[in-house]
């Protein structure tokens, strides 16, 4: 009986470590190493290509010295070169690689093929292509200058008269609606809409046509930082 008066009386008094009721014993966040910081803040994805001939560990070697010259360590470039896989498969044009690379969620690596003379459709595509995409460029930059460079800008939708400074064109601060006229957002739309339907046509197109072809590669690798922090 005596020994059990001791125990609780033990277990009595060993109960004063304990934090005091209503707080919580919680740990304190560690701040992040420079070399975790600079990759936090680096990139989310970076696209590298090399020729052909390189082997595969001169390409890893060249990229890492890159990010530690970014400020990465090498605990934090392994991490990106986790799962990097170069594999032995060949695309038809840049783009096609660089839709299959982003459906895979590490770091990877395909070919794509390279030296090809295009074809006069592909040539006559690509013409309307940057001639619609200048066009593009050129209005929207005009109606940005016509309807933001006064100090106080009028909103079509709600009315407001907002200080250019807070204006992030083309939308109002206010009303979140395109602050430009109906006749510019229309022209604007079509301009885009044009773009986007040349760009499909031009990548089919040499899809197809490339398909035919066989000669020049290049490797084309899509690094992904799994340490990257959204700001």
């Amino acid at each position: 009986m005596k020994r059990k008066a001791e125990m609780e009386e033990g277990s009595l008094f060993s109960q004063t470590d304990m934090p005091p009721k209503g707080t919580e014993n919680t740990k304190t966040a560690q701040p992040l190493r420079p070399a975790e910081e600079a990759a936090a803040h680096a990139w989310k994805e970076k696209i590298w290509e090399f020729d052909l001939t390189k082997p595969s560990q001169w390409m890893k070697d060249t990229m890492k010295e890159d990010m530690l010259k970014e400020g990465f360590g090498k605990r934090e470039a392994n991490k990106v070169f986790k799962g990097l896989f170069f594999k032995e498969k060949v695309c038809n044009t840049r783009t096609q690689a660089l839709e299959y690379l982003k459906s895979i969620p590490t770091s990877y690596a395909v070919k794509y093929k390279i030296g090809i003379t295009p074809s006069p459709k592909m040539v006559s595509l690509e013409k309307r292509l940057r001639e619609k995409e200048e066009k593009l460029s050129t209005y929207t930059k005009e109606q940005n200058e016509k309807k933001f460079t006064a100090p106080f800008v009028s909103c079509p939708h709600c009315k407001s008269r907002v200080n250019r400074s807070f204006i992030h064109p083309p939308l109002c601060p206010v009303c979140g609606k395109d602050m430009r006229s109906d006749t510019a957002v229309k022209n604007i739309t079509t301009l885009e809409e044009t773009v986007r339907d040349l760009k499909k046509r031009y990548e089919d197109t040499a899809r197809k046509y490339n398909s035919k072809f066989t000669g020049g590669e290049t490797w084309i690798i899509r690094l992904v930082n799994p340490l990257y922090e959204e700001k």
